[in-house]
């Protein structure tokens, strides 16, 4: 499919006829002001003619997008963008072309829709305790006896109404009077049936408030530290574990520590942390919050946000959680794993790790956030716990899972940075099987079983670039650690609980011995299928 829009550049000058090219001042006047959007299929393109009456360039910001030819000489020209890959991502990919002639540029907007889209006119709605009615708005292409639209909360949402014109729809709500003190959360999912599976394409979260918001007013135990784990073998590789949005009566009551509790065994749940455990000590610091709601208008102790609508994205203020984790004394901060457990029923959770020393050094200092999803007991809390704490926090793996797109310059130097240091083991810039990080276990015919290979896509990117398995804990998060994976942990291990590193066959013989291939599978449980936020890399000096 071809889009054309034709950009006059208008140069104007006031030169004499003898007058050279370098010498014409440039200038641009472009008609219109919209958008040009493209195909969701790949190999889409817009094609952009201007006039030019000096050379120019033509590039874009986008790795999704190619731009050719990418300069020329003045005179009539013409530009084509072209997709590179098919947008799989259920949202528009937005990218800038930018045509410079001079000292001047201008610059074009470019959507690529998705294959199949919902797009909401807001990703999240606040709603007083009063109720009252709501409408949602949005956009989508899916055939209307594909398209189902769920409510996670029935009791106090009405069944969504929907009208429709063209792709325009509006769904019709009512909420009900709040009379709890503490706010309440639903979400409307947006879903195509194709006969065969539902995809989800978009989450709208609706929060209405509640009567009133429970304030702490006792902050005795604020600080104190409770010794949950001491190490039996090894140095003792140092964990603490911190909640958000706990107020005081939920401390004297024991919800803090019951929670602190599950998250200690949900984070030695899986291999080979599970044989491993004697390690590590684990400590866990009480933090009071003011308030035990997260959003507008409250406070809690690391004030902790979660992006909320589509997005599993979270982030606290982490020279705050750092000052409480100093609360343990004799331990090695550098190479501490703090995991903040936020008092929050939502799926989400984020990781953030590339920390440095004092001297620029890159350190193992790691936080992870993750909500209590769902429940205390719930699977969900303990597989994105897993995921994100020992997967990305204490062994730096990347994400197995892919949406749309070829990895990005910048971030495949990033993978190799980070390969540099030790970490992202389980992912390659190549496919070519005796080259890839995991050559070895490919190779050896005791790992015949796992179905290890070489699969294209991860780093969130489909393309040019490549995990270990099918799917794995760093993949959907309902399997376990593929082998890669678990020598990741296991060498960090050994190299900080006892100063040792060890070979493959050391940890070949241990994986054999603890029986751990066989115990690698999770409870099954079925995924939201939300897009879980990628690891941020924050390349920031931890405070010593």
């Amino acid at each position: 499919m071809k889009t054309k829009l034709y950009l006059l550049l208008f140069l104007s000058f006031f030169l004499a006829v003898s007058c050279t090219e370098d010498e014409t001042e440039p200038g641009f006047s472009i008609d219109t002001a919209e958008d040009i959007v493209i195909a969701s299929e790949s190999n889409s393109q817009a094609i952009i003619t201007f006039t030019s009456m000096r050379e120019w360039t033509a590039k874009t910001d986008a790795d999704w997008l190619s731009v050719s030819p990418s300069s020329g000489s003045a005179g009539a020209a013409e530009v084509t963008v072209t997709a590179r890959s098919e947008n799989t991502t259920g949202n528009v990919r937005t990218a800038v072309l930018t045509l410079t002639s001079g000292t001047l540029s201008r610059e074009i907007v470019l959507r690529q829709v998705p294959t199949d889209y919902v797009l909401v006119e807001q990703s999240g709605y606040d709603v007083a305790k009063e109720g009252g009615k709501l409408e949602i708005e949005f956009l989508t292409n899916v055939p209307e006896d594909e398209l189902k639209i769920y409510s996670t909360e029935n009791d106090w949402l009405t069944q969504p109404v929907e009208t429709r014109s063209a792709t325009a729809w509006c769904i019709r709500l009512v909420v009900s009077e709040n009379t709890d003190a503490k706010p309440r959360t639903a979400e409307i999912v947006f879903v195509k049936d194709n006969g065969s599976e539902e995809i989800v394409l978009n989450t709208v979260t609706i929060v209405q408030q509640g009567v009133s918001a429970s304030s702490s007013t006792d902050y005795s135990q604020d600080k104190s530290v409770r010794f949950m784990q001491k190490a039996t073998e090894g140095n003792g590789i140092p964990i603490v574990i911190m909640g958000d949005g706990f107020i005081d009566t939920e401390i004297a009551d024991g919800t803090y520590d019951k929670v602190m509790d599950k998250a200690l065994e949900n984070l030695f749940s899986e291999e080979p942390v599970k044989s491993l455990r004697a390690y590590f000590n684990v400590y866990a610091v009480t933090a009071v919050s003011e308030n035990n709601i997260f959003g507008s208008g409250y406070k809690t102790a690391f004030s902790c946000e979660l992006e909320g609508g589509s997005s599993t994205y979270v982030e606290g203020n982490d020279e705050v959680i750092q000052a409480y984790m100093r609360c343990v004394p004799d331990i090695d901060y550098a190479k501490t794993l703090v995991v903040v457990v936020l008092n929050s029923t939502a799926y989400a959770g984020t990781t953030f790790f590339g920390y440095t020393d004092a001297a620029g050094n890159r350190i193992e200092f790691a936080i992870a956030y993750c909500p209590v999803i769902e429940s205390l007991d719930s699977e969900y809390f303990r597989q994105v716990l897993t995921h994100e704490a020992i997967g990305h926090g204490f062994a730096k793996l990347e994400d197995e899972y892919s949406y749309s797109g070829t990895i990005s310059l910048e971030k495949a130097s990033q993978v190799k940075e980070l390969q540099e240091l030790g970490w992202a083991q389980n992912v390659d810039l190549t496919d070519e099987p005796d080259a890839v990080l995991w050559a070895q276990f490919l190779n050896d015919s005791r790992y015949a079983a796992e179905g290890l290979g070489v699969f294209e896509g991860a780093c969130t990117f489909e393309f040019d670039v490549y995990r270990p398995s099918e799917d794995s804990m760093m993949n959907s998060n309902t399997v376990g650690f593929n082998a890669p994976s678990r020598k990741a942990i296991y060498d960090r291990i050994m190299k900080e609980g006892s100063g040792v590193t060890p070979t493959y066959e050391d940890f070949v013989a241990f994986d054999l011995q603890s029986n751990v291939q066989s115990r690698t599978v999770t409870r099954a449980a079925t995924a939201p299928g939300r897009p879980f936020a990628h690891p941020r890399f924050t390349d920031k000096a931890l405070d010593f």
